[in-house]
């Protein structure tokens, strides 16, 4: 195949350690690049619109336990190691008790929900010939996997991390490892061989497989970052009045604010950006008693088809994942993660008592719920998740060219810009600056 890929996740020129720099934005992408712009010893502010930094990545202490309102932890990488370490942070290791990961179906968790003929259908997967590059990742399961088994397996994984269906998701987009590792072979087999192959053993060795976090939740890592960076940051300023400067800018902003340091100056980047769709997301967590539920099954949680016909589309058991995340031994915590796809965003604008109704109803189909929830927290999201579709795949290789090409003194970089996990931000963050000092 012939995969095209991004050199990199910061579109536009490379950073330049004799220049400054302005960064955006102080959400989580801001803040790394802060991070390692201060490490290199590169002159730089960071200007925030808000009175605090994170972005989307906040933790909040209730009467019950820890609610986070975004993302619940990472996947381990020896960049977010390496952060802690300088910040002494200490990373939270998952429990014992988070091992157990399902998938629903007809009402029932599972671990793995394949018949016989499914586990057939996924060994003869490794054998088949990848021949046409594909456009979506619905393509690549449909032929390696069968529809059955990209409805049931990949899709709702997948949702779990993009919010979007398996037809709406980019393959290189969603899948860039893969499909570089596809370049070089055919077969599936191989080309997962190669991209594991890709992770260096230190670090698959050091820690424990899992999402790890922190005792005081995601918050904690953005407050250090925040502590670390506070002579450089700049609080209650629009960045976006500085759109008329020479100054050599990073926009970390979601593309639906990126988009107006464009406006009137470039059709292109301007309608690239406001391209960009955003899946609203809407997280409930809710504390229980764990006598509340007839049925419940430990582990790290469960994905939801979309055939069994229920609103939520995962739930993370939060006090089952990690310590601290209950303030006594005999509660349970889950984060139940919903969408809103009406046209007006009408489930969005809900109140905390509607959502209550419904993920009750859901939790009783699974659970059986025989008491109400103690505490409800509800995060809304109008711009959650960027979708990593097809057109903004292909949008990643236009925006680069015209940067680079017509706007020299500006970059993008985000969880819209190639990696939308944390530890792939951390990541791609860390790799910019291998040319300036870091190591």
């Amino acid at each position: 195949m012939n995969y095209k890929l991004p050199s990199s996740n910061l579109l536009g020129n490379p950073l330049n350690k004799n220049k400054s720099y302005v960064i955006i934005g102080a959400g989580i992408s801001g803040l790394f690049l802060g991070y390692y712009l201060k490490k290199a010893n590169v002159s730089f502010k960071i200007v925030e619109r808000k009175e605090y930094g994170g972005g989307l990545l906040q933790s909040v202490q209730t009467e019950y336990g820890l609610v986070e309102r975004a993302a619940n932890g990472f996947i381990w990488c020896k960049e977010i190691q390496g952060i802690c370490d300088d910040l002494d942070l200490e990373i939270l290791a998952p429990r014992p008790t988070s091992k157990a990961r399902f998938i629903v179906k007809n009402k029932k968790l599972r671990k793995i929900p394949l018949s016989f003929f499914d586990g057939i259908r996924l060994v003869q997967a490794f054998t088949k010939k990848h021949q046409q590059p594909f456009e979506t990742l619905g393509d690549f399961g449909d032929h390696f996997l069968g529809k059955k088994i990209t409805q049931q397996v990949l899709e709702p994984a997948f949702t779990g991390i993009y919010g979007a269906s398996a037809d709406q998701l980019s393959f290189p987009g969603a899948m860039s490892k893969l499909a570089k590792a596809f370049n070089e072979t055919a077969y599936l087999r191989p080309a997962f061989k190669k991209m594991r192959g890709n992770l260096a053993s230190d670090e698959r060795k050091k820690r424990a497989a899992g999402t790890h976090c922190f005792k005081n939740g995601m918050g904690e890592l953005t407050q250090r970052l925040v502590e670390y960076l506070k002579d450089e940051i700049e609080w209650n300023i629009d960045g976006r009045d500085l759109k008329d400067e020479k100054d050599n800018l990073i926009l970390t902003t979601p593309a639906t604010i990126s988009k107006d340091f464009f406006k009137n100056q470039n059709e292109i980047l301007f309608e690239n950006l406001r391209a960009v769709h955003y899946n609203s997301m809407i997280s409930v967590t809710a504390f229980f008693s764990k006598s509340a539920f007839s049925r419940f099954k430990e582990g790290f949680g469960c994905l939801i088809p979309k055939k069994e016909g229920l609103h939520i589309l995962g739930i993370l058991f939060n006090s089952c994942i990690f310590d601290y995340r209950v303030v006594k031994d005999d509660l349970l915590s889950l984060t139940c993660i919903l969408r809103d796809d009406t046209a007006d965003l009408k489930q969005l604008n809900q109140t905390d008592e509607w959502f209550k109704s419904l993920i009750v109803k859901d939790l009783d189909a699974l659970f059986g719920v025989e008491e109400s929830p103690l505490e409800l927290v509800v995060s809304r999201w109008k711009d959650g998740i960027p979708l990593y579709s097809p057109s903004l795949y292909h949008s990643w290789f236009t925006m680069d060219e015209t940067l680079k090409s017509v706007f020299p003194n500006r970059n993008l970089f985000g969880n819209y810009t190639g990696e939308i996990s944390v530890r792939g931000l951390a990541q791609s963050s860390h790799n910019l600056f291998k040319g300036l000092g870091i190591k």
